[in-house]
């Protein structure tokens, strides 16, 4: 049985989050999600979902760390980071036949692709599961919206400064390696690549953090807090 259909959920998260959904169906429905379903594992920057395709999976986020983004005009709009135990852009596969964002493996990632036609399945026959999933999907609809105000409203060292603590949250050590490039780290926080790497450069020299290509270590932690709420 695969680690996501146990019922043990270990995972401390204060939204209800898509493992405790998936738990909900029942031992029949988890057998049938297992016959319709297959993995997939990413090398780091490959592409798992590309906008346009049609929707005919969910997707579920087993092992490592996914970029989501939107795309207006033609310039890339980060929607955020998905973690392990994660659906993969949950909030869309209803909405349309087609696939409105693009998802990014930012490491080597595993992911199940769920047919989709036995998860709606599932919707119709079990109220507890649906009542979850949109408890869930609400969750994260307010998470993403909270994101992008909040980080609208930052400049530079409060945007960056905010990344950078999600990814010693993520990693759970302050002492880290970026798995992105500066141009896709600027493009997260809708500032230009030379603000960001101006930024790490000013944050490196007060030595707050050390930067050593994309290795950082987050030196003095109270500051950068400080930073992420008044910047």
């Amino acid at each position: 049985m695969p680690d996501f259909l146990n019922k043990e959920n270990h995972l401390k998260y204060t939204l209800l989050n898509a493992k405790g959904c998936l738990n909900k169906l029942t031992i029949e429905e988890k057998n049938e999600l297992v016959k319709h379903k297959s993995d997939i594992e990413f090398e780091s920057g490959e592409t798992i979902i590309k906008r346009g395709m049609d929707v005919n999976n969910i997707l579920y986020l087993n092992e490592g760390l996914v970029k989501l983004e939107i795309s207006n005009d033609g310039t890339p709009c980060s929607l955020g980071l998905i973690e392990p135990h994660s659906f993969i852009g949950i909030i869309c596969c209803f909405a349309f036949e087609n696939i409105d964002f693009t998802a990014t493996a930012l490491e080597k990632s595993k992911v199940s692709f769920i047919d989709k036609k036995v998860f709606e399945n599932f919707i119709k026959t079990n109220g507890d599961f649906a009542l979850d999933l949109m408890k869930h999907m609400s969750g994260v609809s307010n998470a993403i919206f909270h994101r992008i105000t909040t980080l609208s409203q930052k400049n530079i060292d409060g945007a960056l400064s905010i990344i950078l603590l999600d990814f010693a949250k993520i990693y759970n050590s302050n002492s880290f390696i970026i798995p992105m490039v500066r141009k896709e780290l600027a493009n997260m926080l809708g500032y230009s690549k030379e603000s960001v790497i101006n930024t790490l450069s000013k944050f490196n020299k007060e030595n707050i953090i050390k930067v050593s290509d994309r290795h950082i270590e987050i030196l003095d932690l109270n500051k950068l807090q400080q930073i992420s709420k008044l910047g």
